[in-house]
């Protein structure tokens, strides 16, 4: 196996896919990656961002919910 240059489909820039990551990457059953490692980064960021605001609105929802489950007619 050797190291293999990929282009990066987000910034368009090439870099190194070590033979290493090749090995763990297959090993774990992964393919091989289309961004960069900055890139990836990035989209990682913002996926925890994005995921963390959904958690505090299904919290919000779930209170509501509650709160419409009592009707007058139960008292």
């Amino acid at each position: 196996m050797k190291d293999k240059m990929i282009t990066c489909i987000q910034c368009e820039t090439e870099f190194v896919f070590s033979v290493a990551e090749q090995i763990r990457f297959t090993a774990h059953g992964f393919a091989k990656p289309k961004r960069c490692p900055e890139c990836r980064k990035k989209k990682d960021r913002a996926i925890e961002t994005n995921d963390r605001g959904k958690d505090k609105r299904k919290k919000r929802r779930g209170r509501r919910r509650e709160e419409d489950d009592y009707s007058f007619s139960d008292l």
